[in-house]
């Protein structure tokens, strides 16, 4: 796993030398008295033995962490350079089904590796649906109705923090258009009176998904989940949500529809108020529309408020694709292909070609869905049932997929916004006995922030 240590400190000293210049030489760590042979361990499960030489971030990427992404029409900029968004959807950072027990919080050597994989993937954005969507269970950041769990924030500082110290940004969903174990639309409408049946997509009144728009209390209920998650402060970072340039924006929610899934988009007058309520508590930050998909007739994108517009894809539909992109670009806003099926399973466009046709869109970006790893003991995989869940160099098919997906990202952003690699260890901390953490504390940022780092890598 490539190491959790932000190395602030010496970057700090370095950067002034090597700033702008290539990827810093073992030498230089081999100088500030960190072994080579830490660098190249291996404990005897790691696998991941083909990620990129090590890094220290340059005077430029420590500028980056700190700097907001900013709109300009079609275009994002970071620190006045075009960024393009490109990575994976990462949706279980904040709380997992996937593992036992079911749901649970991630460790943080898992929420670290991932991190890393697409750090080594030349992405520079992730979307994290569980570090906003999040209600309705015990570890949720919202149990109850106006109940507030800030132990379930802890999984969300620090995944806040791994991406910081990784040189990533983050986007956040709001809220969910389905059923599922971390909540979403239904849980408001349940919370104020109104009784279904059934999970995921597969709703029963049909048309009961409506209420979570035209109903007053609902839609309040709602806002005030979103002002106390953005004013949250990071216990690790001491940066509130709406304040930290790490999160590009906040999605009003995913694949939102009107009522259950492809049924048309939310009302405009509804988006508008909920982007709104966003933007007057983090101004500096972004507005994605979560509505599933683009439509135009429905005025949706005559919504001011919002920066970000999407719809998810199979590979097999360039025309969609194309068609949304511009309409979203003669309304004067950034398109974003928020999901895209990475597998090839579904034939039409090759996905290297669909890939390509977004680059060619200027502004335009792309996340995959979905980026999995290892489990803790770093000689399993946590496995997940959709059959979209990427997992790197884990075999031939993934390696293979997983190399157009990383010539898309450099692609993308021809090396000016992607982040750093860093120092490279073990994927299995327990196999280097102590020693990372050992030669890399003097390196390591203080406070809090050191501290949670420190104990993620010897866990």
């Amino acid at each position: 796993m490539l190491a959790p240590a932000s190395l602030l400190s010496l970057a700090l000293v370095l950067s002034s030398v090597y700033a702008g210049s290539a990827p810093l030489p073992y030498e230089v760590f081999e100088r500030a008295g960190i072994p080579r042979a830490v660098l190249d361990a291996r404990a005897k499960c790691a696998i991941n033995e083909t990620f990129p030489p090590p890094t220290l971030p340059s005077a430029l990427d420590l500028l980056k962490r700190d700097s907001f992404v900013t709109r300009k029409g079609t275009e994002l900029f970071l620190v006045n350079e075009p960024f393009r968004i490109v990575g994976p959807n990462i949706y279980w950072l904040g709380l997992d089904e996937n593992v036992v027990p079911n749901p649970s919080w991630p460790s943080k050597s898992r929420v670290l590796e991932a991190m890393g994989v697409v750090s080594a993937m030349h992405g520079t954005t992730i979307r994290g649906h569980t570090l906003g969507v999040s209600v309705g269970l015990p570890l949720s950041i919202e149990p109850a109705l106006d109940v507030f769990n800030e132990e379930a924030y802890e999984s969300v500082d620090f995944a806040i923090l791994a991406a910081r110290v990784y040189g990533l940004k983050l986007m956040i969903p709001l809220t969910d258009n389905y059923n599922w174990y971390h909540g979403g639309k239904y849980q408001f409408i349940e919370w104020n009176g109104i009784p279904f049946e059934g999970t995921g997509a597969d709703i029963t009144p049909t048309d009961v998904g409506a209420f979570f728009y035209n109903t007053t209390a609902i839609v309040d209920s709602f806002k005030r989940f979103i002002t106390h998650h953005l004013n949250h402060v990071n216990r690790y970072t001491g940066i509130a949500l709406k304040d930290d340039p790490t999160i590009i924006a906040g999605e009003t929610g995913n694949e939102l529809s009107a009522a259950r899934f492809g049924e048309g988009p939310p009302p405009a007058s509804w988006t508008r108020e909920i982007a709104q309520h966003i933007k007057s508590l983090a101004p500096k930050q972004l507005v994605f529309d979560g509505t599933y998909g683009v439509f135009p007739e429905s005025g949706q994108l005559d919504v001011q408020e919002v920066d970000i517009f999407s719809d998810h894809f199979y590979p097999d539909n360039t025309t969609k694709l194309l068609t949304g992109i511009g309409h979203v670009q003669k309304a004067g806003r950034v398109y974003l292909a928020g999901e895209i099926d990475w597998t090839g399973q579904h034939g039409g466009t090759e996905l290297s070609e669909f890939l390509k046709t977004i680059e060619g869109q200027k502004g335009a970006g792309s996340l995959f869905w979905s980026l999995f790893g290892h489990s803790d003991d770093c000689c399993s995989w946590v496995e997940h049932d959709d059959g979209y869940s990427f997992f790197f160099e884990r075999d031939d098919f993934y390696k293979a997929q997983g190399d157009i997906l990383i010539a898309h990202a450099k692609r993308m952003n021809a090396g000016r916004a992607a982040a750093e690699v860093l120092p490279q260890l073990a994927c299995a901390s327990p196999g280097l006995g102590g020693l990372a953490e050992k030669v890399l504390a003097p390196f390591l940022p203080t406070g809090k922030a050191g501290a949670a780092v420190k104990s993620a890598m010897s866990a």
